[in-house]
């Protein structure tokens, strides 16, 4: 494949703070476009508006001023377009992918969603898919044991309510309390238009000006705060087949330096394949799953673990994943175990580079972590540049004891 070149990155702001980002590649046939929108539910700090932000996302197919939500599907489907949109903790995406020559109707598509007419009507009707949404979730252990960990590891804070919000906060919201939150949030100094594929930066330039230079201004970003969890234990009693075990401790934020070498370091002890916890636990047939993994946010992050096995054999899993983090806090990682887990996270960066989708996705996240648009090579050069010691440190000012949150679901609740 092209690696690509800086000379292939584009980005511009509208005088309104809209941030416009793109990538060329030429080889390719196909564009992808997002409008990314810096807001999740890290963003809904009064309790009546928990779950907005997904809720808004349901609402934005629903209809504009001039096409209704059939109109919408529809004109995707004369494109021939993939598209789809989601809502995170920090962000909500719509996204499509379209042959190059559809790029300037997915632009003008997207551009009146971003727009929605957010009817009162459409709101009753939708609440009622969101409500049923809820209550299918609650069928759902791993979605459970997820969302109450999630509550209990960041109790206190905007990250520790649920994407979907509640079964009270949704019932109780208001059309008129979303429209306010839109007009704060989906402000133009608060949207990134990204796209790459097959493009010409001009064209981008001017489809950007045509359709979003008459936005209005609102809020940007969010306050981040210094967080450390509260040491916890908590037990969901459940008549399950399976014990569901999750913990959790601090680990550096997305903007870290340190980023890379916290991302291998927690491949290494418990990636799903190849790992510390993968050979000596699940691969025995010890448990069904033990896997650790690296969860970067704006200004905190966390090393996260999900143990899934028998519940007789629970316990004795959960000190065994214990003896693991303490022994790579202990001795470290070696250099053959660093080497793989470089081969892995570069061989799925050269991947995304062969994909328009996932290159566009790319362009916000380095935008706002790296505060500019990196090439594969850049993103490769950082992780051969990650050291043992790196990672080492990383495990050493970043330690599990005293300030690891740990939630269990199942029959047992002698598990500490």
């Amino acid at each position: 494949m092209t690696v690509p070149t800086q000379e292939q990155f584009f980005t511009h702001t509208l005088p309104n703070g809209l941030q416009v980002l793109a990538q060329r590649m030429p080889d390719m046939e196909s564009a992808a476009v997002a409008f990314y929108v810096r807001t999740g539910s890290r963003d809904e700090h009064d309790p009546a508006l928990y779950g907005v932000s997904h809720f808004l996302e349901h609402m934005v197919f629903k209809g504009t001023a001039d096409r209704s939500g059939d109109d919408i599907t529809l004109a995707f489907n004369h494109m021939g377009a993939e598209f789809n949109a989601f809502t995170s903790f920090e962000e909500t995406v719509y996204h499509a992918r379209v042959l190059s020559d559809e790029l300037p109707n997915a632009v003008a598509l997207l551009a009146d969603m971003m727009r929605p007419r957010l009817d009162a009507d459409d709101f009753a009707r939708e609440r009622d898919v969101i409500l049923a949404e809820i209550t299918r979730g609650e069928d759902q252990p791993t979605q459970v044991a997820g969302r109450q960990f999630y509550q209990t590891y960041f109790n206190g804070t905007s990250l520790g309510h649920d994407v979907i919000g509640s079964k009270e906060s949704i019932a109780a919201m208001t059309i008129e309390e979303m429209r306010a939150y839109f007009a704060r949030r989906y402000a133009a100094n608060n949207l990134i238009l990204a796209v790459a594929g097959k493009l010409e930066w001009p064209q981008v330039l001017e489809l950007a000006d045509k359709y979003c230079s008459g936005w209005q201004v609102g809020d940007q970003g969010r306050p981040t705060e210094p967080f450390v969890p509260t040491p916890t234990v908590k037990h969901i009693p459940r008549e399950l087949q399976q014990q569901h075990i999750l913990l959790g401790y601090p680990f550096p934020a997305q903007e870290s330096k340190e980023y890379y070498a916290a991302m291998m370091g927690a491949d290494i002890l418990g990636d799903g394949s190849g790992s510390r916890l993968f050979w000596n636990i699940t691969h025995k047939g010890l448990a069904e799953a033990a896997v650790s993994q690296y969860s970067p946010f704006n200004g905190l992050g966390m090393h996260f673990f999900y143990i899934g096995s028998a519940p007789d054999a629970a316990a004795d899993v959960l000190a065994l994943v214990r003896a693991e983090i303490a022994s790579i806090e202990a001795d470290g990682v070696h250099e053959d175990e660093l080497a793989r887990a470089k081969a892995k996270l570069i061989g799925s960066t050269v991947l995304d580079g062969e994909s328009t989708m996932r290159r566009m996705m790319n362009l916000p996240n380095s935008w706002l972590i790296d505060g500019r648009l990196k090439t594969i090579e850049e993103d490769i050069a950082d992780i051969e540049a990650v050291t043992v010691e790196d990672v080492n440190r990383v495990f050493q000012h970043w330690p599990s004891a005293d300030r690891t949150v740990m939630l269990t679901m199942g029959p047992r609740d002698d598990i500490a």
